[in-house]
This record gives structure tokens, sequence and C-alpha cells, in this order.
């Protein structure tokens, strides 16, 4: 397996290009590490991006209408990783389908436009 800091690495680096989400992250954990699943690429990879987000390394956020910038959220780091951590929790717990975009696109902090 990956260590943490080179998925992380591997995350960001994936965001250089263009904002993802955690669909784009789990098939990211995939192609690096194997396996099979969204829910089980998605508990390894969740917490992963919540800390990304935490340590502002990630913002939350969604692609303007017309895809030419990205808007973040306006909480703070820790309130915007909370709500992707709930996300990942209920999603994990059966409670709801992963669904592309949900609950965020993620970019990173030089990529956003506007706010």
């Amino acid at each position: 397996m990956t260590t943490d800091s080179d998925l992380e690495r591997d995350i960001v680096d994936e965001a250089r290009d263009d904002w993802i989400d955690l669909l784009h992250v789990v098939a990211l954990v995939k192609i690096v590490e194997g396996g099979e699943g969204r829910l089980s690429l998605l508990h390894r990879a969740g917490p992963l991006v919540v800390d990304l987000v935490r340590q502002g390394r990630l913002l939350c956020g969604e692609p303007s209408d017309d895809s030419s910038s990205f808007d973040a959220w306006t909480v703070s780091a820790d309130e915007a990783a909370d709500i992707l951590d709930d996300y990942v929790r209920r999603v994990l717990a059966g409670e709801q389908p992963i669904v592309p975009g949900e609950p965020c696109s993620l970019a990173l902090p030089e990529r956003v436009t506007s706010s």
C-alpha cells in the first residue's frame, strides 16, 4: 500500500490540471493501489481528501456555470473538511450513494479564480 503522504501528493498532483471530485480520487486510488469497489476505495481516499481540505491544500467549491472558473466555498477549511467528512461517513454507512460532484469539487488554492 502506498503511504498516506505519497497518495496525498498524487491527489494534489491530479488537481494541478483541473478540479477533481471524490469519484476522481477514488479512481486515482484504484490506479495507484489497485482494489475494487467504490466504497472500499473511498474508505482509503476519503480521510486523505478530508485532511487535504483541512490543511488548506485543496479547497471545496464548484466550477462556474461555464467551467471557466472555480468558486470556493466561503467557509473555513475546518468547516469544509467537516462537511466533506460527514458526506464520506454517510456514503460509507450506506445512508446515501456517492454522486459525481457531491458534496463538492476540489481545487488547488491557486486555481480558484473567484469566490
